[in-house]
Parts: structure tokens; C-alpha cells; sequence
């Protein structure tokens, strides 16, 4: 039997059915336990729980069907960027085995920017100049569960990194604020 963590499932019921798979997963990846991905056996349990609550119309055959869809063994970055990866021991993650491989505990905003430019340039946009630039809530997302920081160490650590000039931030009103590495 797995057990679930409460704050994930509160967190997906709290946000409502309209979220979507991806979201899903991500949160799994943020609260079950300290590796790469979730186990399919404990994805499976959250599904039955979601579902079995009487507050969520929590629909698991749909989840299942997107993320069996979805689901690649590659290891690393696949362009579309619309998949979930098989990592070992049955753990399935919204990112690739190396980046858990090279990212992990990586604290530091511009070690992951230089990994996207060498590893993953699809995951970037285009910064004004055709500079190079990660969205910022992308970028908190992957140093989440990737890095296993909170999300306030993460924009923490992005700001700091803007304060030693390390990386360039756009300004934090925009709905879209990109992050990209100093000239």
C-alpha cells in the first residue's frame, strides 16, 4: 500500500478539476518523496483517492489515458516538450532522467539556463536581442522538482542571481517575465 501525501492531494482538490494533467503530475513530483518522479504505483493511488473523494469528479481512466499518451523512455529532452518520462524503478516524471541526473539539488538559476542552451534549447524562447530566455515560471517549476527547492528558494535564488548579474530578469509585472543569462 502507498501512502499519499495529504498537502498534494489538498492542493489538486483545492485547485479544481479543471486541472490538467501536467499540473498534476507536477504537484506529485513537488510533495511525494525526495526522488526523481513518482512511482506508477503511487500516481495510481493518488488517482484512486482523487477520485474517490467526494469533492472532486476526479476522472482517473482520462488521467491514465494522457499520461500513457504522453509517456516517453527517452532520457533526454524531447522537443515538443509535451511528454512525461519513464525513469527507473517505474517512476514517471514531467522531466527527463538527465536532468534529474545533472540538476539535482542544483541551487544556482544559471546552471540550469546554460544546461536548456546546451541540453534543451527548445525549452527556451526568444529574449529581446535573440537572446536566449526561460519563462520564469518555468524555470521555478523545474528548480521545484528538479532541484527540490521550494518555490520561495527558487525566486529567491533568481533574485539573487539578478543581483550579482548573473542572469537578467524582464520585470516581474509582465504575465510572461523571462530569465536569461548575462551577456
Amino acid at each position: 500500500m502507498v501512502d499519499t501525501d495529504q498537502r498534494a492531494v489538498e492542493e489538486i482538490v483545492h485547485q479544481g478539476d479543471a486541472l490538467g494533467t501536467r499540473k498534476i503530475i507536477h504537484i506529485l513530483e513537488r510533495h511525494h518523496d525526495d526522488r526523481p518522479g513518482v512511482p506508477r504505483a503511487a500516481i495510481d493511488a493518488y488517482a484512486r483517492e482523487l477520485h474517490d473523494r467526494e469533492d472532486s469528479s476526479f476522472d482517473t481512466e482520462a488521467f491514465w489515458n494522457v499520461v500513457d499518451e504522453l509517456l516517453t523512455d527517452s532520457d533526454s529532452w524531447v522537443d515538443d516538450g509535451d511528454r512525461f518520462y519513464e525513469l527507473e524503478g517505474d517512476r514517471i516524471s514531467q522531466y527527463p532522467a538527465t536532468w534529474h541526473d545533472r540538476l539535482a539539488g542544483e541551487r544556482d538559476p544559471a546552471a540550469y539556463l546554460r544546461f536548456f542552451e546546451a541540453e534543451a534549447p527548445s525549452v527556451l524562447g526568444t529574449a529581446p536581442g535573440g537572446r536566449q530566455r526561460a519563462d520564469e515560471d518555468q524555470l521555478i517549476d523545474v528548480m521545484t522538482v528538479v532541484g527540490g527547492l521550494s518555490r520561495d528558494s527558487a525566486r529567491t535564488a533568481i533574485e539573487a542571481a539578478r543581483d550579482d548579474d548573473r542572469i537578467v530578469e524582464d520585470a516581474d509585472q509582465h504575465p510572461k517575465a523571462g530569465v536569461y543569462l548575462t551577456e
